[in-house]
Parts: C-alpha cells; sequence; structure tokens
C-alpha cells in the first residue's frame, strides 16, 4: 500500500475509534466499578480515570479534521491499551479461577474489538494489540511460575493458539478489504473509461450531424417541391431521431454519475402545455389521432420548476402515447393539488387508447434499456431509454410517475412533482430564446472551425445578423486575426488541430491585447458538464452544443454582444426521444 493509502487508512481508523471511545470508556467504567466492589481491588478507580483521560487525549489528537502523526498515533495507542489491559493481572492473582476466565475474556474481547476497528491500518493494529498480546501469554506465565509451572505454561500456549487465530483473523480481513477496494477502483476505472467513451462519442456523432441538421435547416428555407420536400423532412427525422437517441444516452450517464442537476426557475406552465400541445398535434393527425390538451382552471400561470426536465418527460409521455396508438385519441391533462401556503403538486396526465400493457410489461416498463416485449421493439423501435430516464428525472425533482393500463384498451401516464406558484409576469416580460435576429450593421464575428461543412452551415446561420464573418480553421488562426483586427465576438471549437479552442482562450485572455476581453462562446460538439465547465474555466462566456440550433445561435450573438461578457449563455436541450 503506498503511504497516502496507509495514511487515509490510519485516519479512517483513527476515528472510527474516536467515536466509539465513549462506549468504551462506559464498559471500563462497569469493569472498574466490579473490581472495585467484588474483586477488592483499591486502585480501580485510579486505573479508571488513567483510562478516561488517555482515551480524552486520543479523542483530541484523532479529530476527523486533523492529519494525525503517524507516531504519536502509535504511541497513544500502545499505551492505552497497555491501560486498558492492565486489570489482567489482579483477576490471574487475586481471583482464583473465575478471575483466569474473567481475564481472558477480558483481553480477547478487546483484542475481537481490534479486529473491527483496525480497518486496513496494519500498523495501528499491532501498536494496540501488542500489550493485550503480552498479557495474555505473560502474566499466566509470571502468575503461575512458582504455584504451577506447567499450568501456566499451557495457559500461556493456549493463548499463543489464539492469537494465532486472531491473527489470521485480521489477514483475512484485510485481504477482504484490499478486494473491495481494488474492485471499487476497477468500477471507477470503468465508470471513467465509459464517460470518456461516451464524450468521444458524443464530439464525433455531434460534429457530423451539425452538418446534416444544419444543412436540412436551410433547404427548409429554399423553394422546394413536394417531392424534394418529402425527402428534406425523411433527413430531418432521421437527423432528429439519431439525436434523440445520442441525448437519451448522454443522458442515463449523467444520471448514473450524479452529475445530472435539476435546475428550477419561474415557468409559464400554461405556454408550456400550449407550446407541447402545438408541437404534437400534427404528428397525431398524420396517423388519424385525436389530440387534445387541456389546463384545468385551478393551475397557476406560473410556477417555480425546471421546464427543460418537464419538457423532456412530457416529450416521452406524449411520444410513447402517439406511438403505440393506431387508432382513437391521446389526451394531455394538467391539474395541481395544493399542498400549502405556495406550494403545490403539478399533476400531467398522459393518456391513450392505444395497445396498452400486462402488468408484467409495466413491471419493467422504467428499466433501462427494455421494452414492454420484444415484438414492440421490433415494430416500434425506440432505445427503451425514455421512460427509464423520465422516471428517475421525477424522482430528482421529488415526484414520480404512475401508470395505468389495460391490454388493447390503453394507458395512463401520471406525472406528478411539487412546484411552488411564481407571481404573475410583468408587463413586456419576455424571454431571451425569443430573440429577434435583426441585422446588426458594423458588428465583427470571428468563427473558429475546422469543419469545413460546419464552416459552411455557421456561416448561413448569421446571415441574417448582417453581421461581417471571419472564419478561421485553428486556434492559433484564430489567435493571429485577433492580434490585428478588432473583433465584437468570437465563436470558438474546442477540439481544432493546431491549438485547441481551450488554449487559444487561455491565451487570448491573458494577453492583454485589445481583444483579449471580448466575449467568447463555445460553439462545439463537447456537451458534458465537465466539458462546459472547461469552457467556463478556460475564459470563455457561453456554451453553444452540437447541432446548433440556428435560434439559439442567434439568440446568444445577440445577448453576448449587447452585454459585452454574459454570465452563462447555455445550450438548450433538445427534445428526447421515447422508448
Amino acid at each position: 500500500m503506498s503511504a497516502e493509502g496507509r495514511s487515509t487508512g490510519l485516519n479512517a481508523a483513527l476515528s472510527m475509534r474516536a467515536k466509539s471511545g465513549v462506549i468504551r470508556v462506559g464498559i471500563m467504567a462497569a469493569v472498574a466499578l466490579m473490581l472495585w466492589t467484588f474483586g477488592d481491588w483499591s486502585i480501580a478507580p485510579l486505573w479508571w480515570s488513567t483510562y478516561a483521560v488517555l482515551q480524552w487525549t486520543a479523542a483530541r489528537l484523532y479529530r476527523e479534521d486533523t492529519d494525525t502523526q503517524p507516531r504519536i498515533a502509535y504511541a497513544t495507542t500502545t499505551l492505552s491499551y497497555a491501560v486498558a489491559g492492565f486489570p489482567a493481572w489482579h483477576m490471574w492473582v487475586n481471583l482464583d479461577e473465575l478471575g483466569i476466565a474473567a481475564s481472558t475474556m477480558f483481553l480477547c474481547g478487546m483484542l475481537v474489538q481490534l479486529v473491527v476497528s483496525s480497518l486496513g491500518a496494519g500498523r495501528l493494529f499491532w501498536s494496540s494489540a501488542s500489550p493485550l498480546i503480552g498479557y495474555l501469554i505473560l502474566v499466566p506465565l509470571v502468575a503461575r511460575w512458582d504455584v504451577n509451572r506447567t499450568e501456566g505454561l499451557v495457559v500461556a500456549a493456549s493463548a499463543c493458539l489464539l492469537v494465532i487465530y486472531m491473527t489470521v483473523l485480521w489477514i483475512g480481513q484485510q485481504r477482504a478489504l484490499a478486494e473491495i477496494r481494488d474492485s471499487r477502483l476497477r468500477a471507477e476505472a470503468a465508470s471513467q473509461a465509459k464517460t470518456d467513451f461516451l464524450a468521444i462519442m458524443s464530439h464525433e456523432l455531434r460534429t457530423p450531424m451539425n452538418a446534416v441538421l444544419g444543412a436540412t435547416d436551410l433547404l427548409v428555407r429554399t423553394d422546394l417541391n413536394e417531392e424534394q420536400k418529402g425527402h428534406v423532412a425523411i433527413l430531418a427525422d432521421g437527423g432528429s431521431i439519431l439525436m434523440q437517441v445520442l441525448n437519451d444516452v448522454l443522458d442515463l450517464a449523467k444520471i448514473e454519475a450524479g452529475k445530472l442537476s435539476i435546475d428550477p426557475s419561474r415557468t409559464d406552465i400554461h405556454d408550456f402545455v400550449r407550446r407541447s400541445g402545438a408541437f404534437w398535434s400534427p404528428r397525431a393527425d398524420d396517423k388519424g389521432l385525436k389530440f387534445t390538451v387541456s389546463v384545468s382552471p385551478e393551475v397557476p400561470q406560473f410556477v417555480i420548476a425546471d421546464a427543460t426536465r418537464l419538457g423532456q418527460i412530457a416529450f416521452n409521455l406524449i411520444s410513447n402515447a402517439v406511438k403505440f396508438t393506431e387508432a382513437g385519441e391521446v389526451r394531455m391533462l394538467l391539474q395541481t393539488e395544493a399542498r400549502g401556503e405556495g406550494a403545490t403538486d403539478l399533476i400531467l396526465s398522459v393518456t391513450d387508447t392505444g395497445i396498452g400493457l400486462s402488468q408484467d410489461a409495466v413491471s419493467r416498463l422504467f428499466t433501462a434499456f427494455q421494452q414492454a416485449d420484444g415484438s414492440i421493439s421490433r415494430r416500434f423501435g425506440g432505445t427503451g431509454l425514455g421512460l427509464s430516464i423520465s422516471q428517475k428525472l421525477a424522482e430528482m425533482m421529488g415526484g414520480a410517475i404512475n401508470v395505468t393500463s389495460t391490454p388493447g384498451q390503453g394507458s395512463s401516464f401520471t406525472l406528478r412533482v411539487p412546484a411552488e406558484v411564481a407571481p404573475l409576469a410583468e408587463v413586456g416580460e419576455t424571454s431571451s430564446a425569443d430573440a429577434v435576429a435583426e441585422p446588426l450593421p458594423a458588428i465583427q464575428i470571428l468563427v473558429a472551425e475546422d469543419n469545413l461543412s460546419n464552416q459552411r452551415i455557421i456561416d448561413y446561420f448569421l446571415r441574417p445578423l448582417g453581421a461581417a464573418v471571419t472564419i478561421v480553421g485553428d486556434g492559433q488562426q484564430a489567435l493571429d486575426a485577433l492580434a490585428v483586427t478588432a473583433f465584437d465576438l468570437v465563436l470558438m471549437d474546442m477540439q481544432m488541430p493546431v491549438m485547441d479552442g481551450l488554449e487559444a482562450t487561455r491565451r487570448l485572455r491573458a494577453s492583454g491585447g485589445p481583444n483579449a476581453g471580448i466575449p467568447i462562446l463555445a460553439l462545439t460538439a463537447n456537451v458534458m458538464d465537465s466539458q462546459k465547465q472547461a469552457c467556463f474555466d478556460a475564459g470563455m462566456d457561453g456554451h453553444i452544443g452540437k447541432p446548433i440550433d440556428a435560434r439559439l445561435l442567434i439568440s446568444g450573438v445577440i445577448s453576448a454582444i449587447d452585454s459585452g461578457r454574459p454570465t452563462a449563455i447555455a445550450d438548450q436541450p433538445t427534445a428526447r426521444a421515447a422508448s
């Protein structure tokens, strides 16, 4: 074990002992009382007082916020257990057979306690056990040497066998602890490898998907005949599904790693429901389904809740309802149930007349990568992630999703999450997401992006702003351009040849030049939380993930230029796929 590992094990063992110090002092008080009362041991109170002072001193030395010096720890614990085992001599010499049995039990009990409390601190165990082992072997020999030497030798030999057994027991415990520690390290390494793989996969998929979805978005805005529109729609749907699957996998990894957070904010819940209805109504119409959305009169307009995660759950529930319903209707209803002053439960139910589920299928419904059955997977597709993620998100928000279903008749999914009622919006209040792309004359924007397809897409997306756009292929070229031209904004990719975006940002911020303080937005396929934080740590002011949403890009650019240096512009999660 490394020196660092020994130090960690020592501190953990000492902390554990300190927490049980009061119990040990209490037990020793009972022993002292019995020896003083029934064993005629006059110094029992003095012995107990000495032991209590040593335990108090040890507790002061072994505080959790202090790294105890090993030598001090070993010396203190040796002295403490030497005092603790001292009554064994009186028991052996003065209490006949009863004393011999009591002394042996007394010493063996402390040895067993040491096996448990020493954890992986081997040296601490031996420094503590040595006085007790000495008492266990030497006291019988000395006490019986002149009286019955053979008896003393037999007892001492038995004590040696007991000590050997205790040693084997302790070594076995250490091996078990080492295996547990190694298993934990292997699990952590595997988890980190999975996280690294997901980060690489995310970047490698998002970069080309940005070009695919960006070009599709641009094609939609052009004059197309009906056949071409159909082809573009297929392309858009396929790209959207791929992105939804990727987002689901990344979300699941974040949840498992405990890195996905809930961010409640003021939300217009009525508008949230209307937008959900507007998004899904055309899709339901395409299948010939009746799609109704309603909000109960008692529902307040504004609440404090995480609209992004609520939208993700609603997307999955409605997507499933539309997907698994061949005829009939899909209904979405939002209700509330008051829980006290200013607090309420949001109750969102999605009901369909689809294929329904058996009780066995319902029991597997919220398990990751599970479908109700194999035939559904083959018939309807899906990864089986959507409902699993939705349930985990609901639980993170303090709620849950419940389902009732009858095969052949339909299903009803009900989301219940707590929320706070927020005051009505002030007149003229708007969202930054509603920013309109208006020309920004005389504005200079530098784009650092190495992918040629993405360069063209970004250039097209920025054209409505009327700004002058300069595009370079790596971080070094970006620094060269910034050294000779004044810009108003930099859109910086993270992974580029020659010099990456993070290093370029750090050098620009440290340069002290005329562009050192301009806003820099990360425009990147690296979208995991740790990667976003790396952007901010390097000196960037915002993060926009790929595939790029043209509205988010324009809104971010306008906000950055208007405010000079915004605190953060984060990418808005796209809709997630249903299971």
